[in-house]
């Protein structure tokens, strides 16, 4: 079957989805769907917007008489489970690896390395990611955009549809915008906002109240009281393969619970623990300065990790630390600048 590809122009990929609901559905329909229900995960180590699209994706393929179901391809962080509890919606099962020919849909990412296990050789219908550039290709249905948030792809899927959002699927969608943008301030284009904006409207509300929920999910995300320092470093990660490399590269926040060169410690001492001896470990560390400007930390760890590191950043601050004079973002400035040093 040909696949229904998102085109290059210029650094975005883009995918037109606007058709009549007819022609969207008769595209679903000829997926080869098979006996068994389909199973729809988010990348490994669920954040919300991982979460969200996956559990609205699924429910949008069931309304159109497709047998979906949400999985969770490892346990979800703090924010997901705060913002789950605080909103009412349940989380999916989780199911850390499919069986041979099993047939999936992905949301939130297009790489096998951040895929459940089993996905090489699992049968995918389906990738809706707005993370643009990953290494899975093949699959008859695909949507890669570079946008704020996976959820806002599949809000505009229900549209594409003509399948009306109910208020449950609408309250588990602006979560993930929510968070993926944080608060539309995050990588957020103008159809984020969109969408945020019409899911606000169906749920009657307002901007003051969704300032309040993003606060309290940005305050349980940085929220690492209780954690080990490898479960700190755990709980935003993702793994990707570049220019032939493992690398596993990890996302914190410092927000002066503690000192920071503390903070830098506990992060590193786990990245060291977790090392094993070929995968090269990064980490980004958001910090606020004094002048309310937000840097990153680089953290490095790994053969050869230091001159990748110097590479991208120059000379470290401190033994196993470098630092950009900017925020970084993980996916379109740190991974890029990784993959560039590497080559």
């Amino acid at each position: 079957m040909k696949p229904i590809i998102a085109v290059l122009l210029g650094s975005s990929l883009l995918f037109s989805c606007a058709e009549p609901g007819s022609e969207f559905r008769s595209k679903i329909d000829a997926l080869d769907w098979g006996s068994d229900t389909c199973l729809v995960y988010g990348h490994k180590v669920p954040d919300v917007d991982a979460v969200a699209s996956s559990i609205a994706l699924s429910r949008l393929m069931c309304s159109l008489g497709h047998e979906c179901e949400p999985r969770l391809a490892g346990p979800v962080n703090r924010e997901t489970k705060f913002v789950s509890g605080r909103l009412g919606f349940s989380l999916p099962v989780v199911q850390e690896k499919v069986l041979p020919g099993s047939r999936i849909i992905l949301t939130d990412h297009s790489e096998y390395a951040q895929s459940v296990d089993g996905a090489q050789d699992a049968k995918i219908l389906q990738i809706v990611d707005h993370h643009p550039g990953g290494d899975i290709d093949g699959v008859p249905f695909v949507v890669c955009e570079k946008i704020g948030a996976a959820s806002t792809l599949v809000w505009e899927l229900f549209g594409s549809a003509g399948v009306e959002l109910d208020k449950t699927t609408a309250t588990v969608l602006l979560a993930g915008i929510l968070s993926d943008t944080h608060f539309l301030t995050k990588n957020a284009t103008q159809r984020d906002s969109t969408a945020l904006s019409a899911l606000a409207l169906q749920l009657d509300m307002s901007a003051e109240q969704l300032a309040e929920l993003s606060k309290g999910m940005a305050e349980a995300d940085s929220d690492y009281s209780g954690m080990s320092d490898t479960e700190m470093f755990l709980d935003d990660v993702r793994d990707y393969k570049l220019s032939g490399c493992q690398v596993r590269v990890g996302s914190l926040d410092w927000v002066g619970r503690e000192p920071l060169d503390a903070f830098l410690d506990r992060v590193l001492g786990a990245m060291h623990a977790l090392y094993d001896g070929k995968t090269l470990y990064f980490a980004k560390v958001d910090a606020r300065e004094q002048d309310g400007s937000t840097v990153s930390y680089v953290l490095y760890c790994g053969a050869d990790a230091e001159k990748v590191a110097r590479a991208c950043f120059g000379e470290p601050v401190r033994d196993g630390v470098c630092r950009s004079p900017r925020k970084l973002n993980r996916k379109y400035d740190l991974v890029p600048m990784l993959t560039k040093a590497l080559e």
